[in-house]
C-alpha cells in the first residue's frame, strides 16, 4: 500500500502537472489564437502519450489473463483509440488544413469508449458483491442530471449547426454519461475502503471528459471553438488525471511485488 508520504508527493506531483497544462495552454492564448492552435495541438502528443506508454506498462506487469488482465487490456485499447484519434485530429487541422470536425478522428474518439466501459465492469467483477443498488442507482441519476443540460446544448433549436454535426455532437455526451456510471460507483467504493485511490483520479478524468464535451458542444454552437482554446483545458486534465492513476496504481503493484520478493 502507499505510505502517507507517497500519497503526498504524488498529489503534489499532480497539482503540479493539472497547473503546468493549464499554464501552458493559457499563456498561448494570450499570445494569440494562431499560436493557441497550435500549441493546443502539439500538447495532446505528451499528454496523450504518456498515458500510451503507462497503459502498456501496467498490462505488461498484470498480463491479459484474470480480471484485472482483462481490464487493463481494455484499457491500453481506450489508451490507443484515444492516442490515434489526437493524432489523426492534429494531421488533419495543423498539416492537412482541414476542419477535423467531423472527421476520421471521431471514429476513434467514439472507439474508445466501449474500451473504457468494459475495463471498468472487468474491474469491478472481483468486487462487484460489494455494489450496492443504491450506489447504481445514485451515480446513474448524477449522471442523468449532468447528461441533460450536455443534450440541451447540443439540440438547442437555435443553432445553425448541420442536424448530422448536431447528432455526431450528441453522441458524445451520452457515452461520457454511460461511462461516468461506473466511475462514479468506483468512487463509492473506494470510500467504502474497496478499492484505492486511483478510482477517485479515473472519476475526475471521465468527469473532466465530460465537462470539456459539454464545452466543446457549447463552443461549436456559438462559432467560438478552436483547438486550444481554454475550454478544452479539461480534455487535458483527462489525460493527466488518467496517467497519474495507472501510475498509482504501477507503484502499488511494484511495493507489493518488492514485499513479495523479499518475504
Amino acid at each position: 500500500m502507499q505510505t502517507t508520504l507517497d500519497s503526498i508527493l504524488a498529489k503534489k506531483y499532480l497539482i503540479g502537472a493539472l497547473l503546468a497544462t493549464t499554464f501552458v495552454i493559457l499563456l498561448a492564448n494570450l499570445m494569440g489564437q494562431e499560436t493557441a492552435v497550435l500549441v493546443g495541438n502539439l500538447t495532446y502528443v505528451p499528454v496523450a502519450g504518456t498515458l500510451l506508454v503507462l497503459s502498456f506498462l501496467i498490462l505488461r506487469r498484470f498480463g491479459t489473463t484474470g480480471h484485472h488482465g482483462t481490464a487493463w487490456f481494455s484499457f491500453a485499447g481506450y489508451a490507443i483509440s484515444a492516442f490515434i484519434a489526437e493524432i489523426l485530429w492534429i494531421v488533419q487541422e495543423l498539416y492537412l488544413k482541414i476542419d477535423p470536425f467531423p472527421s476520421a478522428a471521431d471514429v476513434f474518439y467514439l472507439a474508445s469508449y466501449p474500451f473504457l466501459l468494459l475495463f471498468f465492469i472487468s474491474y469491478f467483477q472481483p468486487v462487484k458483491k460489494a455494489i450496492t443498488k443504491k450506489m447504481v442507482f445514485s451515480s446513474l441519476a448524477l449522471a442523468i442530471g449532468i447528461l441533460i443540460p450536455s443534450l440541451f446544448l447540443a439540440v438547442e433549436p437555435e443553432t445553425n449547426t448541420e442536424s448530422s454535426i448536431i447528432a455526431l455532437g450528441a453522441i458524445y455526451p451520452i457515452f461520457d454519461a454511460m461511462v461516468l456510471v461506473p466511475a462514479l460507483i468506483g468512487v463509492s467504493l473506494f470510500f467504502n475502503g474497496k478499492v484505492n485511490f486511483m478510482w477517485s483520479l479515473f472519476c475526475l478524468g471521465t468527469l473532466s471528459t465530460f465537462i470539456g464535451d459539454t464545452a466543446f458542444l457549447l463552443g461549436q454552437s456559438e462559432a467560438t471553438y478552436y483547438t486550444g482554446n481554454p475550454m478544452e483545458i479539461p480534455f487535458y486534465w483527462n489525460y493527466v488525471l488518467l496517467s497519474f492513476g495507472v501510475f498509482s496504481q504501477l507503484m502499488i503493484f511494484q511495493k507489493d511485488k518488492k514485499l513479495e520478493d523479499f518475504r
